[in-house]
């Protein structure tokens, strides 16, 4: 059913970026798709590569996730000036550029700030083309 699924990494580890990968990880198992960890990050990029410690944790990442799961799993980083302000317009290009099936991502219960500014996982449902799984 999923081919290629896509999951947004924030390499800090919050609960619900292990939930997603879990998730993803389910996934991938059950319809022997091909999971794309990608994390966007200020840091330099070179050839696919994050350079510096991030990095080597998104490739140990991919390549855990590849040994538990049997599926090709490959980490991205996307280079931004600032994430903050620009992962909302990165994460649907980026599907869209993957062609991915589904996206599945993580995010946190809503407080009163996200009724007033969106979450990515909310802007992420609401501009993608793609379908999108969302975990808390």
């Amino acid at each position: 059913m999923f081919k290629h699924i896509m999951v947004p990494v924030d390499l800090h580890m919050p609960a619900t970026v292990k939930k997603a990968l879990d998730v993803a990880a389910d996934f991938a198992k059950n319809h022997s798709s091909r999971v794309t960890l990608v994390h966007v990050t200020d840091q330099q990029v070179k050839r696919g590569h994050t350079v510096g410690p991030s990095g080597d944790e998104l490739a140990d990442l991919a390549n855990k996730m590849a040994a538990e799961t049997g599926a090709r799993v490959e980490g991205l980083p996307v280079y931004s000036v600032d994430v903050g302000s620009e992962i909302d317009s990165i994460l649907p290009r980026t599907a869209k550029e993957l062609e991915v099936d589904l996206v599945v991502m993580g995010t946190h219960m809503p407080g009163i700030l996200d009724y007033v500014f969106s979450s990515h996982a909310s802007h992420l449902v609401l501009h993608s083309e793609t379908s999108v799984f969302v975990v808390r």
